[in-house]
């Protein structure tokens, strides 16, 4: 495998709410990126989010080169035509649905790719391990787990399989400063990681809240955005444990643990939705109703708001 200095053409398979984001990041970085999908359909609105996107990072500060230049270095191509492109890729990275079936099927198409290739994941629930069963080559394969929206959030956890050569990780960790990330390493296998295993275990515990009427969804928002959401960019949970006193925490912790959800299915509200399809903005309902605001407007507004947050961010981690 080339080292992550050496590397300059990326493949991005899925051209969803991750892979955008990804192909981003990449395209921001100076990569050649072949962008691909089922769908032409996805692929076209892909890149008209992307350039948005881009515009709006470049009003921001935050992107430098204009968004035609950067787009000039994202690439569409269709599914089918994966194999044209696999022998020039340095590293490719599958960005799919999160279905086990699915994902496995890309691997074994991917474990063909010549030897030189780093090949990752997206996967925001799966082990490695889980992926590459029955693979040839599943020690160059890696975890490269972004946050949504990937071209905005710092963090990407890295992690491998009870396969995946250390060096292999080595390279992505360097790979991921390279774009301009941080990269957090998971030490050992486990579904979800460390960040969607804690979103979660809140995730969890909101929706039992809900169902029990301790509070309404916009209220819980609020309260989110106004406390944890406001520390927790600034002071990590080790930080707060600290600074509150570990003795407090653990009265508090006997206090309230018993108390919590230990459910093991999702909320019935939330299933009720789905079923119902209301999936959020991309179908104009979800929790929340966004009738007369397309998806490029709501987008717009959220990366609005998280660039004057990564604004501040860069300017402390400079410091």
């Amino acid at each position: 495998m080339k080292s992550a200095d050496e590397m300059s053409r990326v493949a991005v398979i899925g051209a969803g709410v991750m892979g955008e984001g990804i192909a981003q990041s990449f395209a921001e970085a100076g990569f050649e990126v072949s962008l691909v999908d089922v769908s032409n359909t996805a692929l076209e609105r892909c890149i008209s989010q992307i350039s948005a996107n881009l515009q709006t990072s470049v009003d921001y500060g935050i992107v430098t080169e204009s968004p035609d230049v950067v787009c000039t270095r994202i690439t569409t191509i269709a599914a089918d035509e994966l194999d044209s492109v696999l022998p020039y890729c340095d590293l490719v990275i599958e960005a799919a649905p999160e279905v086990l079936e699915l994902k496995r099927g890309l691997f074994t198409r991917l474990d063909s790719a010549r030897s030189e290739t780093l090949l990752a994941t997206n996967t925001s629930s799966f082990t490695v391990s889980q992926l590459t069963e029955g693979m040839q080559s599943s020690r160059r394969v890696v975890g490269l787990h972004f946050f949504n929206p990937a071209h905005l959030i710092p963090a990407v956890e890295v992690h491998g399989g009870h396969d995946t050569d250390p060096e292999a990780l080595a390279i992505a960790m360097q790979l991921m400063k390279r774009i301009g990330k941080i990269p957090v390493i998971v030490r050992k296998e486990s579904p979800g990681f460390v960040i969607n295993r804690l979103t979660g275990a809140l995730s969890r515990e909101i929706d039992h809240m809900l169902d029990e009427g301790i509070v309404a969804p916009e209220d819980l928002d609020g309260a989110i955005k106004a406390s944890l959401g406001f520390r927790l960019a600034q002071i990590g949970p080790m930080e707060a444990k600290d600074l509150i006193g570990l003795d407090t925490d653990v009265r508090v912790s006997r206090n309230v643990y018993p108390t919590l959800s230990n459910r093991t299915e999702p909320s019935q509200w939330l299933v009720d939705k789905v079923e119902q399809g209301d999936l959020g903005v991309k179908t104009g309902k979800g929790c929340y109703s966004y009738d007369g605001r397309s998806r490029e407007e709501v987008l717009g507004e959220r990366n609005r708001r998280l660039l004057e947050q990564r604004r501040l961010f860069d300017s402390q981690t400079r410091r």
